[in-house]
């Protein structure tokens, strides 16, 4: 699918998922600019039990003056083309909105059924992925140095500062933009509050470990859904550790973060089935995530604590893989 085949619908509502982190910000912001400049009527918005509050992604909203709305309720209708990034219509990390007509823009493991749809699941950012449909109809981005920056800091963010880079065009996007490396530092040193590093700490210390199966399972107060993913990328770390699960309980639901560092393991594969059949999960082989709707849980497992009900999904899965 190519962006100009989007331009004949007004007007266009661009939509990240819940709980938007910089990669669905930026790769958000990258498709608001092009439909913009074409002279659409267009939104950008994310809808989720919590708004955007992690430091570096209030400030990247802030300097890039990323003009996005948080909506607490769901619209009848979306007038015109809906237009998810970052994730796939009906999956379980956004919430599904009632449009005309739906495209999906996203770099993730799975394949959308409908027509108007763009996933390649081999790069390391939908930033990546936006910025390459951009340039090939055209869009010069020398004249636009925010959202250079802000696409940069999406594919930084999501491949662990470049560490986890493979694919060529993720490696040509990186070089090839002109971006404010001095925005780029400030982001990267605000990825914690001290609240959070507390949270963090105290987590790690009631770890659930297997020997075994060389996995953990972390337990944190509530917090940012994007603080998981850091706790989980910090496990990932350690020297015994080949795969994890870090999750929080709130009061609609449990919200978890999954890695793994092994092939045997996919992170996509774990999520969907720590999931089960009352939440859901998925993402990319090394990362990903999910979500259990709390009444969903409690009526099937009454008696269960959360940590037994994870301990006891993680063995049975490594029971079935390795």
């Amino acid at each position: 699918m190519k962006l100009a085949e989007l331009e004949k619908y007004n007007p266009i509502t661009i939509q990240c998922h819940d709980n938007p982190d910089a990669d669905a910000l930026a790769s958000g912001f990258g498709l608001y600019s092009y439909f913009k400049k074409k002279g659409k009527e267009v939104r950008l918005i994310y809808l989720g039990r919590n708004q955007i509050q992690k430091t570096n992604l209030t400030m990247m909203v802030k300097e890039f003056q990323i003009p996005i709305e948080y909506l607490t309720d769901r619209e009848t209708k979306i007038k015109g083309l809906l237009i998810t990034v970052d994730c796939q219509y009906g999956s379980g990390n956004v919430t599904c909105l009632y449009a005309d007509e739906v495209a999906v823009i996203d770099h993730h493991h799975g394949g959308s059924e409908l027509p108007l749809s763009e996933i390649r699941s081999k790069l390391g950012s939908c930033s990546t992925l936006v910025w390459d449909m951009m340039r090939n109809e055209g869009f010069c981005f020398e004249e636009e140095m925010n959202l250079s920056t802000a696409l940069y800091y999406g594919l930084f963010s999501d491949t662990s500062q470049f560490s986890e880079i493979y694919h060529p065009l993720d490696m040509e996007m990186r070089d090839h933009l002109i971006v404010d490396k001095k925005l780029i530092s400030q982001f990267k040193n605000s990825n914690l509050s001290l609240e959070e590093v507390e949270i963090a700490g105290l987590a790690l210390l009631g770890k659930i470990y297997n020997p075994t199966y060389r996995y953990a399972i972390v337990r944190t107060r509530p917090c940012d859904p994007n603080i998981l993913g850091l706790i989980s990328d910090f496990l990932l770390q350690v020297d015994k550790v080949d795969s994890c699960v870090v999750y929080h309980v709130m009061e609609d639901g449990i919200k978890f973060s999954v890695r793994s560092c092994v092939k045997k393991v996919r992170a996509d594969e774990l999520a969907a089935y720590l999931g089960g059949e009352i939440g859901s999960g998925g993402g990319h082989s090394e990362k990903a995530g999910g979500f259990i709707p709390i009444e969903q849980y409690r009526e099937k497992h009454t008696h269960i604590s959360t940590e037994d009900y994870f301990t006891d999904k993680m063995n049975r899965f490594f029971e079935k893989v390795l």
